[in-house]
């Protein structure tokens, strides 16, 4: 028994015969339907796609040759596409209908979108558009203002609302940013955040991470008083958070370098070298202190829960070196650094005073290491005692947070030559 083939679709057989005249070419196909063999023209006439079936190859030459005069008179319109293409075309002009665009602005639109896109796909630009004109639409709705009057507005919102400690901490950040940047908060991004932060001389990682902080309370505020959109990360925290867990070394100094800056430091920072190398306190404990704080007949430095950057009352023992350099001052009364605001304004006047530990060529007679002070303290003191436990407790901090950020390995030998630095030994040094 012989098999009938199936025929194949005409889209993939192509037209079998094309009548052409005058610019007009009009595709005639074979039927694919099975059975009796028959002929289709095809053509578009009003908008829609026409398909006349005829019996035979003659018929539809002659059917086709009779359209000829009403195309060109502009009454039909034919397809010279294969059924597939002109079954495409058909279905995107439905489409298009309820727009009232027409298939070729489609097509000149897209191809000149395409090269704006560079490759991007027309439906990602779209997206990408309508979500950013959604963000710029709640833009609009923000109630504008710049950095430095919000930094203002926050710190008189937290006025009385937060301990002390932590509103003059705040403030010193806050206010260092309010220089760098006066212009609206919306129009700060991540990158101008970061290229500040970055660039700030001197800072470790754990400071360039507090500022970071600061900056991200700061704008979570802004968020929260509609001076940006709610709902979404702000810029700040995009901003670069620094890993000051890896590597752990922040860089200590030697007893040379501890008696340098002994001996040459302004005497206005005499004491807050002395308070930082021999007892550990922080830079912000030290600007809190005050001369009552210091316990000569007893031993200790009393840092209470007002001046401790943790918030905790602890008691640092004077060791006898620290005694001797602090002894000049054992009546005085007030700050142990009086006239010093903040932090900020205490770098700026140490920074105006380090001429002071230059040699007579106007080079540095030592280089100064950030936190080297306290760290130092740490170290030396760790090779003393012998006890995490009790360094971590004189310094204000856990065992863990000592092996982690303030512990370098020093000897024996070199931590009782550190503590042994009087004011008469240092003077010896330098004569």
């Amino acid at each position: 028994m012989t098999m009938t083939p199936t025929p194949k679709p005409m889209s993939e057989r192509g037209p079998v015969e094309v009548i052409e005249s005058r610019g007009v070419r009009i595709p005639i196909y074979l039927n694919p339907r099975r059975g009796k063999e028959s002929y289709l023209v095809t053509y578009f006439a009003k908008g829609e796609r026409k398909r006349e079936r005829v019996a035979n190859l003659a018929e539809a030459r002659k059917r086709a040759k009779a359209l000829v005069p009403e195309l060109l008179e502009g009454k039909v319109h034919v397809s010279s596409f294969t059924l597939k293409q002109t079954t495409a075309i058909t279905d995107a002009v439905e489409m298009l209908q309820p727009l009232r665009v027409s298939i070729t602005e489609v097509a000149r639109q897209y191809v000149e979108a395409h090269k704006i896109l560079d490759g991007v796909s027309i439906l990602q630009a779209a997206e990408f558009y309508a979500k950013h004109r959604e963000q710029e639409k709640r833009r609009g709705a923000l109630q504008p203002i710049t950095l430095p009057d919000l930094v203002t507005k926050y710190l008189e919102s937290i006025e009385g609302q937060k301990s002390r400690r932590y509103v003059e901490d705040l403030t010193s950040k806050l206010q260092r940013a309010a220089k760098a940047f006066n212009g609206e908060i919306r129009e700060i991004r991540a990158d101008d955040l970061d290229q500040w932060i970055r660039g700030m001389a001197g800072a470790g990682k754990r400071t360039k991470n507090n500022y970071r902080m600061a900056m991200v309370t700061l704008f979570s505020y802004a968020r929260d008083k509609n001076h940006l959109p709610r709902g979404e990360q702000t810029e700040a925290e995009f901003v670069t958070r620094y890993d000051d867990k890896k590597g752990g070394v922040i860089g200590i100094y030697t007893p040379k370098e501890f008696a340098t800056l002994l001996n040459y430091v302004d005497e206005r920072f005499l004491p807050f070298v002395a308070l930082g190398g021999f007892a550990g306190l922080r830079s912000i404990e030290i600007l809190r202190l005050e001369w009552k704080d210091i316990w000569f007949e007893k031993g200790y430095v009393e840092v209470g829960r007002d001046k401790s950057k943790t918030a905790t009352r602890r008691l640092a023992p004077i060791c006898p070196a620290l005694a001797e350099w602090l002894k000049p001052y054992a009546k005085k009364d007030g700050p142990v650094l009086p006239d010093i605001r903040n932090e900020v304004h205490f770098g700026r006047l140490f920074r105006a005073a380090k001429h002071t530990l230059n040699n007579e060529k106007g080079k540095p007679r030592v280089e100064l290491v950030h936190n080297g002070l306290r760290h130092s303290f740490c170290s030396y003191r760790m090779a003393e005692a012998k006890s995490a436990a009790q360094v971590a407790l004189e310094a204000g901090n856990s065992p863990k947070m000592l092996f982690e950020h303030y512990r370098e390995l020093v000897t024996e030998a070199e931590a009782k030559e550190w503590f042994s630095l009087t004011p008469k030994k240092v003077r010896s040094l330098f004569k």
